[in-house]
């Protein structure tokens, strides 16, 4: 079961073009980056991975501009 969800672009610690590199850049950044929040990799509709704070999604109010992701991994 896919998890959809929204953030703003702009909030993303990383951006790739590769799952792949999107989690390893996810990864390094936590071990560089003490926290209690955890990380999530997502894909938007154009196939673009992104890296948030976990906890971090928009509430849609029409404020700040948000995309639609789906959620592939916690970290």
């Amino acid at each position: 079961m896919d998890e959809t969800i929204f953030f703003n672009p702009g909030d993303a610690i990383a951006t790739e073009y590769d799952f792949a590199a999107a989690r390893r850049s996810a990864e390094i950044f936590k071990v560089a980056h003490a926290s209690d929040k955890g990380l999530v990799v997502a894909k938007d509709d154009h196939g673009q991975f992104a890296v948030f704070y976990e906890g971090g999604a928009s509430t849609g109010d029409g404020a700040v501009p948000a995309t639609k992701y789906t959620i592939l991994a916690h970290l």
